[in-house]
């Protein structure tokens, strides 16, 4: 996987919650099954994409760990 691979997200990681201010367990269990493409990497390794497509909020991104994420395309 690289930065511009095409990804569907095939897991969540364990203990997230939902926070008042953000949602978090929500919005990444609406991420599951959908495909997206990899925005950039952290220092740690996970991969940031773009899911302004899933919420409506323009510029939203999340943090995923690469092995919640399923390869579609390079």
């Amino acid at each position: 996987m690289k930065v511009g691979s095409k990804v569907r997200v095939v897991g969540i990681p364990d203990g997230l919650e939902d926070y008042p201010d953000f949602p978090s367990k929500s919005t990444f269990t609406k991420c599951v099954g959908r495909e997206f493409v990899i925005a950039g990497f952290n220092e740690v390794g996970m991969a940031e994409l773009d899911i302004s497509s899933v919420n409506g909020s323009v510029g939203e991104t999340i943090w995923i760990e690469p092995e919640f994420l399923e390869l579609i395309s390079n």
